[in-house]
This record gives C-alpha cells, sequence and structure tokens, in this order.
C-alpha cells in the first residue's frame, strides 16, 4: 500500500470513529518514514500517541490533549517481511491502540502503559538484556490463566526449593515441564505445546536465610511437557 492509499484509508478510518471517543485529540499525522525502537532496530514504531496536559487557570488538573502519529514507513517495512501483512487489520489496530492511550492517560489511567512495559521488558529478554522478571505481572491474564503478549502466552508455575518439576495448567489440563536445577526464576519454553509458543514462567521458593544469595538472572531454555492425570474432585 502506498503512502497516498495509506493516508486516505487512515483518514477514513479515523473520521468512522464516533466523534466523542475521538475528543481531546487534535488530529491525526501521517508521516512517510519509518521509526525503529531506540534501542531494537528490528522493532517498528507503528503509532504514537503525543500527550500534553494543559492545566486550567483554576489550577486543576485541566485539560489533556493528544496528537495520534501513524508511520507508512514502520506498515511498509514490516510488509516487506510478511507477504501475508494485513494492512487494514494492522492500521484499524494501531489508531484504536493510540486512541485507547489517549483516553487512559485523559482519565488518569496507566492500564495501556502497563502493558507496552510488559512488551518492552519481554523484548530486551529476547534480545539478551537486563530485564524485569516480573513483567508477566502487569499484564491481565485471560479467561485460560495466560498472559498474552503479542504472539507469545505465558503462565506461572511457583516450585519448592528441590522440586524437580514444575506443574501448570493449560486449556483445562494439567502439565509439569522440568524446573531448573538452583534457579530462582527461569523462562521455560514449552516446544510440544502452543506450537512452541508458551512459556513457563517458574519461580522457586527460597527459605528467608537464603533470598540475599539467589541468583537473580533468569535461566531460559527448551523442554517438552508431559499431562498429568486429573485430580479426583
Amino acid at each position: 500500500m502506498n503512502f497516498d492509499r495509506f493516508e486516505t484509508a487512515a483518514r477514513r478510518m479515523w473520521h468512522e470513529i464516533p466523534s466523542e471517543a475521538r475528543e481531546g485529540v487534535d488530529g491525526l499525522t501521517i508521516e512517510p518514514g519509518a521509526a525503529s525502537h531506540p534501542d531494537f532496530d528490528w522493532v517498528y514504531t507503528m503509532g504514537e500517541c503525543l500527550t500534553e496536559a494543559w492545566p486550567s487557570g483554576a489550577g486543576g488538573e485541566g485539560e489533556v490533549r493528544s496528537e495520534l502519529v501513524l508511520y507508512h514507513g514502520s506498515f511498509r517495512a514490516l510488509a516487506e517481511e510478511d507477504p501475508d501483512f494485513d494492512w487494514e487489520g494492522e492500521l484499524w489496530e494501531t489508531i484504536l491502540h493510540e486512541l485507547l492511550h489517549h483516553r487512559e492517560s485523559a482519565a488518569g489511567e496507566a492500564g495501556l502503559d502497563e502493558v507496552d512495559w510488559a512488551h518492552e521488558q519481554n523484548l530486551r529478554r529476547l534480545a539478551g538484556e537486563t530485564f524485569d522478571p516480573d513483567f508477566c505481572r502487569a499484564v491481565p491474564s485471560g479467561p485460560d490463566g495466560a498472559v498474552r503478549l503479542e504472539s507469545e502466552l505465558f503462565v506461572e508455575a511457583t516450585v519448592s526449593e528441590r522440586a524437580e518439576e514444575a506443574v501448570f495448567e493449560w486449556r483445562g489440563r494439567r502439565y509439569a515441564v522440568e524446573a531448573p536445577a538452583l534457579a530462582t526464576r527461569a523462562f521455560v519454553e514449552v516446544s510440544n505445546l502452543a506450537a512452541g509458543r508458551l512459556c513457563v514462567v517458574v519461580r522457586r521458593r527460597r527459605p528467608w536465610w537464603r533470598l540475599g544469595r539467589r541468583n537473580r538472572r533468569p535461566v531460559e531454555l527448551s523442554h517438552r511437557a508431559y499431562p498429568l492425570p486429573a485430580q479426583d474432585g
């Protein structure tokens, strides 16, 4: 999709959104270039919500005003990597995502910011950088108990100090996967479930007198999970 068609589609979608939902947004800007992540040049920013707060003359919180920006070059770069790239679907998703950022800012909420932060931490994990191992807890889990970040799924399992396996639930069934020895934290990719997209975040309990000596860097590895018998009752 060239720039002119992209801009036309974006503005059509924008005006299809009810005006009351767009309140406080001063405009939609379409940039021809790409915007890459400041730390990971293989990650593209597709859109941004640029927000400012204007204090009221009476000293109150005032009004939140925003501008939404879309980067055609970022969409084009991703489309070049994926022959099945859905321009219309991705455009709608980006516009609504950035609009939600505005509405949360106007309401003094930060739910979507926390989700974006979790995405950032997972990117750092995948890139081998330092990251916060609790990032999954910033995102509400779905009905199946899993946290979804892009195409990855995360479930938690807490094990005792000497446990050799971690037990977790997936789609109504109990499974077990090998728990890395001595590791206080581990991210275990389950190779035989959810096409390898499921990751078990293993947390190992430690006695309080050993907490100061624990290994704080999470272990990353891949194992197969095996089903466990159903529990009685």
